[in-house]
């Protein structure tokens, strides 16, 4: 069957393009990839493939879409992310959703948005609130009261006390399942800020998790690669500071990796700001997520990469996304 296109320009202002890691804005083209490989005799097979939306830090221009079938853009109903869902009756061989799309991003900072604070105060189904955590915080936090030196003391406890799991050994990598990572103290990104949200989450704080994709890695380069395949997502919590009404995003993750890689002055910065280059395009919110048709599967616990259902039962895909400076 050939595929549908659909191409989609958006008009919107451009920003300015840079490849050094320290500028205000970087431009790039991506190139997203799903394949999934059919169970035998499947009458069904569904795919939602995440997109980006445009946001205070991004603009999001030329979406095109490549399907082997119809497909539609759909949205879902907690935070707003945007998805490609395709439907395939009874596929007989590998099927391969593609979307490519132009993100101008500038660098990430404190800023409103338009999330009530206190939706963010629920506990998720791997983030728990109250106690143990409630106490933990309280003993981080102790006679503190300004917002914003609150939030750094909570960062500042998640990334003395966690490690990064550059390994992979934790049996649970990446869940951000923090009733385990609280005691294994160690974990990646979703991991570790997860266990930063119960904290925070649990005196008052709202926080929730944001999903994107980095450029490059820790410590980044002079200057960006012109182009690259990335290999895996990053993620950085955004927390509510009351005093000013503007969430605060905050990356205890890679506040840890700088500071194992001999760079403490880039992990002061990590409270308020993003590395550009590790953040260059921001593709979903939150946890619990139910995608639009709805899975048959209950909510995901994230949705940073391709998710299939075979008959409604999930399956497995495979995923390639590659990058290349404009």
């Amino acid at each position: 069957m050939r595929p549908r296109l659909l191409t989609l320009a958006i008009l919107l202002a451009p920003c300015a393009l840079a490849s050094n890691p320290k500028a205000a804005s970087i431009a790039c083209h991506f190139s997203y990839t799903a394949t999934v490989s059919p169970p035998r005799q499947v009458d069904k097979l569904d795919i939602w493939l995440p997109i980006p939306s445009d946001d205070a830090f991004q603009k999001v221009t030329n979406l095109r879409v490549e399907s082997p079938a119809k497909y539609r853009i759909g949205q879902e109903p907690k935070f707003g992310n945007q998805m490609v869902y395709v439907r395939v009756d009874k596929p007989t061989s590998p099927v391969t959703v593609q979307v490519s799309f132009d993100v101008d991003r500038i660098k990430t900072t404190a800023t409103k948005l338009d999330i009530r604070p206190a939706s963010e105060l629920v506990a998720d189904r791997l983030v728990p609130t109250g106690e143990p955590y409630a106490d933990i915080a309280r003993k981080v936090l102790g006679s503190e009261k300004l917002p914003e030196e609150r939030i750094r003391s909570l960062f500042d406890h998640v990334v003395g006390t966690m490690q990064y799991d550059y390994k992979k050994e934790s049996p649970h990598y990446g869940d951000g399942d923090v009733a385990f990572v609280c005691d294994y103290k160690k974990g990646n990104c979703s991991d570790l800020h997860s266990y930063l949200i119960s904290l925070a989450r649990s005196v008052g704080i709202p926080a929730f998790i944001e999903y994107g994709f980095p450029l490059t890695g820790i410590p980044t380069p002079d200057a960006v690669p012109q182009q690259g395949k990335i290999g895996g997502y990053h993620c950085w919590a955004w927390v509510y500071d009351r005093s000013t009404r503007e969430w605060l995003p905050v990356d205890a993750s890679d506040g840890r990796r700088w500071l194992d890689a001999g760079k403490p002055a880039v992990e002061k910065t990590l409270v308020g700001s993003l590395v550009l280059p590790r953040s260059a395009v921001a593709l979903s919110r939150g946890r619990d997520l139910t995608l639009s048709p709805p899975q048959h599967q209950g909510p995901l616990n994230n949705f940073i990469y391709p998710y299939a259902e075979a008959d409604g039962a999930p399956t497995n895909s495979q995923w390639q996304l590659t990058y290349s400076l404009r």
